[in-house]
């Protein structure tokens, strides 16, 4: 029983120990995370401008014929998630850096948050709505 108990604080203590490391460096983690996120979607915008420009030369049947393809789909869709959290943490920053009053901050930070949020939810559910 003490084996399981000494094996328990040790998990328990190390998982604080993280977590204090984490929110110490809670900026640089967002850093990293916007800067990942932004060489992440380079190729997944090109491949949405690629497609945007083929796109508007087709018909209807045209553009159902492109989201039918798979890959299509999940390029798109991860276009779709990197582009919301990138928003995110990249407007975070700006209102983080340039507003003062905290209770407007907490609003826009609400705000940006439901925004970031939502897109990316409408546009994968409109995907399924293609797709089906």
């Amino acid at each position: 029983k003490s084996f399981w108990n000494n094996c328990f604080i040790s998990i328990y203590f190390n998982n604080i120990f993280y977590l204090d490391y984490i929110m110490k460096n809670h900026a640089l983690n967002k850093w990293i995370i916007q800067r990942v996120s932004a060489v992440v979607l380079m190729p997944l915008l090109l491949f949405f401008l690629y497609s945007l420009v083929d796109l508007v030369n087709k018909d209807y049947t045209g553009a159902l014929d492109f989201f039918d393809n798979y890959l299509s789909i999940i390029i798109f869709t991860l276009f779709l998630i990197f582009a919301g959290l990138h928003l995110k943490l990249g407007l975070g920053e700006i209102i983080e850096d340039y507003i003062q009053d905290e209770r407007l901050k907490g609003v826009l930070n609400k705000i940006i948050m439901l925004y970031s949020a939502v897109l990316p939810v409408v546009g994968i559910i409109s995907l399924i709505i293609i797709i089906l």
